[in-house]
């Protein structure tokens, strides 16, 4: 609740536009990651060639997702919390596939 002088403004701000892209990317991102994991699950760690296309999509998603949820940023007077939450759950995702990278190369090595 805003409030202005001594009154409280009960009036409710619309969500972002961009907030929304922002939700949608992420929810792609983690289906992506999800079906390239189970993937590679299923065959034992010897993935094919979809589950690393399917985890490049992931990762491409998620930085789109991340793109869009700071350009809901820019937006005046808008509710930020969709953006925010859908930063956090990005940031993860491709904070995961960092982790999943690098364990590969030291596993590889």
């Amino acid at each position: 609740m805003e409030k202005i002088g001594n009154k409280v403004s009960y009036i409710r701000k619309p969500v972002a536009r961009y907030s929304w892209v922002a939700a949608g990317l992420m929810l792609v991102c983690y289906l992506f990651g999800g079906f390239a994991v189970a993937m590679a699950y299923h065959n034992q760690g010897n993935a094919p060639m979809l589950a690393a296309a399917l985890g490049l999509c992931s990762i491409v998603t998620g930085v789109s997702s991340i793109v869009y949820g700071v350009f809901s940023f820019f937006e005046k007077d808008k509710n930020l919390l969709l953006a925010k939450i859908c930063l956090v759950l990005a940031g993860l995702a491709l904070c995961f596939w960092l982790v999943v990278i690098v364990a590969a190369q030291y596993i590889l090595s």
